[in-house]
C-alpha cells in the first residue's frame, strides 16, 4: 500500500502519462494500443502493494523513461502503395530526436575500436 497522497497521486500521473503517451505513439494502431495498455496495467497491478519509498520512486523514473523512450525514438510507419513497389511514410513528431548521422557517416577504425575495448577491460 502506498503511504502518502503525493506518491499515490504520482504513480497515478505516471500510469496516465504512460497511457497517453502510448495512445499517441500508437495512434491508429489498436492492437498495439490495447497490449501497450495491457502490460502497463499489469506491470503497475504487479507492484501495486510495494511499501519502501525507494523502490517506488525507482519504479516511477522507469515509467518515465519509457514515457521519453516512446516521445523520442519510437517512429510509427504507414506503407504506401505505389504499383510496382511498396514504399514506408515515417509519422515523425516534433518530439522526435534527430541525429544528424555523423557518427555512422565516419566509422571509427577497427584498430581504434579495440584499443577502447582493452582500456575498458582493464
Amino acid at each position: 500500500m502506498i503511504t502518502t497522497t503525493n506518491t499515490r497521486y504520482t504513480v497515478f500521473r505516471a500510469y496516465k502519462q504512460l497511457l497517453r503517451v502510448q495512445k499517441e505513439t500508437f495512434k491508429g494502431d489498436t492492437f498495439a494500443i490495447k497490449e501497450a495498455k495491457r502490460k502497463t496495467h499489469e506491470e503497475f497491478l504487479k507492484n501495486k502493494d510495494e511499501i519502501d519509498s525507494n523502490k517506488i520512486q525507482e519504479y516511477i523514473n522507469q515509467a518515465n523513461e519509457i514515457v521519453s523512450i516512446l516521445q523520442k525514438n519510437i517512429v510509427q510507419a504507414k506503407i504506401e502503395t505505389a504499383p510496382s513497389e511498396y514504399r514506408f511514410k515515417l509519422q515523425l513528431h516534433e518530439k522526435h530526436e534527430l541525429g544528424d548521422n555523423e557518427s555512422i557517416k565516419k566509422p571509427q577504425s577497427i584498430k581504434t575500436l579495440k584499443r577502447q575495448m582493452i582500456g575498458k577491460c582493464n
